[in-house]
């Protein structure tokens, strides 16, 4: 079996996480399924759709519609709609590689955090640190920028990403939202 890799984005500063560390969507252990099903817990949304790339605006609406509890400003709406846009291409792109394929997006908040998690069941990824650095691409002949993963590093608080070749990727991304002066 693959070993998964795991690593967290914290303000720019990647770290490669242990192996003991490693969790899969859901909460599922690493050597467990990732299709699992669990039963959702607090605020959570979870929807599917096809691994198209039409279907990467609705991801984004979705994910700002369901971001709007929170009161974000437009640019905090923009910088969640970016990340998620990001990380539904490359489910697209890279995970299925034009294939058919499923893509989970799972929505949670909690306080004034917005949760979001993109899995895809595709390629995965053999060197996740590799694949996260600015400019680096599997699919040069598509006139792809490599710039996916810094993009939804610049525009979120933290970001987890995890995979295993064959086995599929999970990209975990955190917002706060600030309070607004009608909160306060």
């Amino acid at each position: 079996m693959e070993q998964f890799q795991g690593v967290i984005s914290r303000a720019g500063e990647k770290k490669l996480l242990p192996q003991e560390e490693i969790l899969w969507a859901d909460g599922a252990e690493k050597e467990g399924s990732m299709t699992g099903e669990r039963v959702l817990e607090r605020n959570e949304v979870a929807i599917e759709f096809g691994a198209q790339s039409r279907n990467e605006s609705f991801a984004r609406m979705v994910a700002a519609a369901y971001a709007a509890q929170l009161n974000p400003t437009l640019e905090e709406i923009s910088d969640i709609k970016t990340a998620v846009s990001e990380a539904v291409t490359n489910a697209v792109i890279h995970g299925y590689n034009g294939q058919n394929g499923t893509v989970r997006m799972k929505l949670a908040l909690e306080e004034s955090e917005v949760q979001i998690e993109v899995t895809d069941y595709g390629a995965g990824m053999e060197n996740v640190l590799l694949a996260m650095e600015p400019m680096y691409t599997t699919r040069a002949d598509m006139e792809r920028s490599g710039m996916g993963f810094a993009f939804m590093e610049a525009f979120m608080d933290e970001l987890e990403v995890y995979s295993a070749p064959q086995r599929g990727t999970v990209v975990r991304m955190r917002k706060r939202i600030a309070p607004t002066a009608r909160e306060e």
